[in-house]
């Protein structure tokens, strides 16, 4: 694999299509979609299937997978654990039960939905102050919902009611109007600068598929660097990412765009022919474009009406009083990467790779966190996560690869002051 087309995709890896938009459940519809004697006590994992199934407006088709022997097909929370079995959100103990009249624990529940919303058992944890030790299993998942303020109540081996759970799901599931106006203000306030400049580590990994052989070199690879991109209305760029790729081999990739011209120079540790000097290309990005996408915070501006939206209160960066918004959403696509990356981010062997790893991609799940400053509502700092998860199969083959991270933390903005010069030597691509 093309370790300079891995650095285009941390480049371009925002600009996704989006689907119609969820408008989110209400408690009380969750609530009354279990039986009269299902709703007081304690919550079972059929009766939380069932609110979950609504809440994520799961679509269960016809019956094409048969369930486990306690599931018996008549009963009310069958089809709900149908559709979570189908789409291998449910895997049950092990012998293949799923104990759908045992009850359910906080932990269980936060597993359950996070695999709904796209984060898969082989996601990797976020940076947070828990502990492996302090969840007897599903950390990483758990530690996903902890940064993003989406813990339900009660310690992790509690067990749920049906009211909490209902709550619990509706919040997951919805949105809090204060952070989505936030949110707004702060697009609104970046509509107005004339330059951005952001600086942040990013890194591409990838999951194997538990039970496949030959598939261990993938979760090892792992490719980190230093992104900074600055962009200057009305037609300046430049992005510089400095990578860290196997056996302690450095690339970094230097990309100046002005007046239609682009300017490029990719300096390789291993002394590659070429290595180091400036290259001047006939085809330079949409500066304006991409000054969009820093407006709208990297994030394509379809996605927005797609987002659930979290308020996380207030913190302090640098000394400087910020307030947190959580936001976060999974898109379900049939297709391959190839239909929803641009042709920018990908050359023909990258292309390849992720197609006939991953074959078809099951969903996009974004997960993010952004911090406004209250006085210029401008952010002060963001960290974005891009997942994508691929079924099981391609073709009629097993696919190695069940998840994909793409993770992007820009620790610095800058809005003033920003200049963007020429190289000083460029010889033209032949």
């Amino acid at each position: 694999m093309r370790k300079t087309s891995l650095a285009g995709l941390i480049l371009f890896f925002m600009f996704l299509p989006w689907q119609v938009a969820w408008a989110g459940p209400t408690s009380g519809g969750l609530l009354g979609l279990l039986p009269p004697e299902a709703r007081e006590g304690r919550l079972t994992r059929g009766g939380f299937a069932v609110m979950l199934a609504a809440a994520a407006n799961l679509k269960v088709e016809a019956a094409v997978a048969k369930l486990p022997r306690d599931v018996p097909a008549g009963r009310w929370y069958a089809p709900a654990l149908q559709g979570l079995w189908q789409e291998g959100m449910i895997y049950g103990y092990p012998g293949g039960a799923l104990r759908p009249e045992q009850e359910i624990t906080t932990l269980e529940a936060v597993i359950l939905t996070a695999r709904v919303l796209g984060l898969p058992n082989e996601i990797s944890a976020p940076p947070s102050e828990l502990q492996p030790g302090d969840i007897p299993y599903g950390f990483n998942q758990y530690a996903f919902f902890h940064r993003q303020g989406l813990l339900p109540p009660g310690a992790p081996g509690a067990i749920l009611t049906p009211a909490a759970a209902a709550d619990w799901l509706a919040a997951v599931f919805g949105s809090e109007i204060e952070a989505k106006n936030l949110m707004d203000k702060c697009r609104q306030a970046l509509s107005r600068r004339q330059g951005i400049a952001t600086t942040g580590e990013a890194v591409i990994s990838f999951h194997s598929r538990p039970g496949l052989p030959a598939t261990m070199e993938l979760d090892r690879l792992t490719i980190r660097g230093r992104i900074s991109n600055e962009v200057l209305l009305p037609a300046r760029l430049r992005q510089v990412a400095a990578m860290e790729l196997e056996g302690r081999r450095s690339l970094v990739i230097e990309q100046v765009a002005a007046d239609g011209n682009l300017y490029r120079r990719v300096t390789d540790s291993a002394g590659q022919p070429g290595s180091g000097s400036w290259q001047h290309l006939q085809l330079a990005p949409d500066v304006p474009l991409l000054m969009r996408q820093q407006q709208n915070l990297g994030l394509p501006a379809g996605i927005y009406p797609h987002l659930h939206y979290r308020s996380l209160g207030r913190y302090k960066i640098a000394g400087r009083e910020v307030l947190g918004i959580s936001f976060y959403t999974r898109l379900n696509q049939a297709g391959t990467i190839t239909d929803f990356l641009p042709a920018a981010a990908l050359s023909n062997t990258m292309a390849a790779f992720l197609d006939q790893q991953g074959g078809v991609i099951r969903a996009f799940s974004y997960w993010g966190l952004i911090y406004v400053d209250p006085a210029t509502l401008l952010p002060a700092r963001s960290d974005l996560n891009l997942v994508l998860t691929f079924a099981p199969a391609s073709k009629g083959r097993p696919a190695p690869v069940t998840a994909m991270e793409m993770r992007y933390r820009v620790d610095k903005y800058a809005y003033d002051d920003i200049r963007i010069d020429l190289p000083v030597a460029a010889a033209p691509v032949k």
